[in-house]
């Protein structure tokens, strides 16, 4: 299982960790970035800083790492493009390319500091950019990639924030707690929280944009359902041909079986 949770400190990351991490001001997302960076160094890892305005240092203080090539400094319109509304599928080539480079000159994997702020600015930008987090994550859970995903709470409304965490497996402590959250880890889709119809939407969002044969599953020991309603709306993704895996001890997932009868050979439940 991939790390996962809150983290009150930005320590211990390593490749396909996916963080998300809410801070206040610009120069607290230099300071964030030098620890993150310094560390994927001392890893033997490329690192990439991306900001609005980078300037050429960066976060500032390793100008030896951006001397040496360790460290590219990138302008968020050099990495997303200009308009600013992300394409997944072209941003997912990006950064294979990207890691592609860098495993070919000697690095371990790549590291991605990003202050995505304005990325969630309107309406469009803030849509491209869930799609995006999602087929990012999967990217992370699959390759030697760790990545730092920082947004100034100061100039992001709180329930765009709030809808963005759902889409990360590691959270600050600082960023507004979701209700639920949606992550990949071993070819398969992952949701912890109280899921309700609303959240069991969002799977049935977010598995379009995930490779043909994504699974979803379901850990009863963090996850509850909030209604009958909602693990009936999960059974109705079962019955479109998505393997649904409910883990659980029986006490736990007798219930859920009676809800639904008989159980489509989509729907398994296994124990723990």
């Amino acid at each position: 299982m991939r790390n996962n949770g809150m983290h009150v400190e930005l320590i211990g990351m390593a490749p396909h960790d996916h963080i998300g991490w809410v801070f206040s001001g610009p120069d607290q997302f230099a300071v964030l970035a030098r620890k993150f960076l310094k560390d994927g160094a001392a890893m033997g890892e490329r690192l990439i800083y991306v900001a609005e305005g980078p300037g050429s240092d960066g976060p500032g203080g390793l100008d030896d790492l951006i001397d040496a090539g360790v460290l590219q400094v990138r302008s968020i319109a050099e990495i997303y493009g200009p308009s600013g509304i992300v394409d997944a599928v072209r941003q997912r080539a990006v950064f294979a390319e990207a890691l592609a480079q860098a495993q070919a000159d000697g690095y371990a994997g790549i590291r991605v500091a990003a202050d995505n702020t304005p990325l969630l600015n309107d309406e469009r930008r803030f849509a491209a950019w869930l799609r995006w987090e999602l087929v990012a994550d999967r990217f992370m859970s699959e390759n030697p990639v760790t990545g730092l995903c920082a947004f100034d709470r100061e100039r992001v409304d709180i329930d765009r924030l709030r809808h963005t965490a759902t889409l990360h497996p590691l959270l600050s402590s600082t960023s507004p707690m979701p209700q639920f959250q949606l992550f990949a880890d071993d070819g398969s889709l992952y949701a912890e929280g109280d899921l309700d119809t609303s959240a069991v939407q969002r799977i049935a969002w977010a598995l379009p944009h995930l490779p043909v044969g994504t699974g979803v599953v379901i850990d009863l020991e963090v996850t509850t359902f909030v209604s009958n309603a909602a693990f009936r709306n999960l059974h109705r993704i079962a019955q479109t041909g998505i393997d649904v895996t409910i883990r659980g001890a029986a006490s736990a997932t007798r219930p859920l079986m009676k809800i639904v009868s008989p159980s489509h050979p989509h729907l398994s439940f296994v124990a723990p």
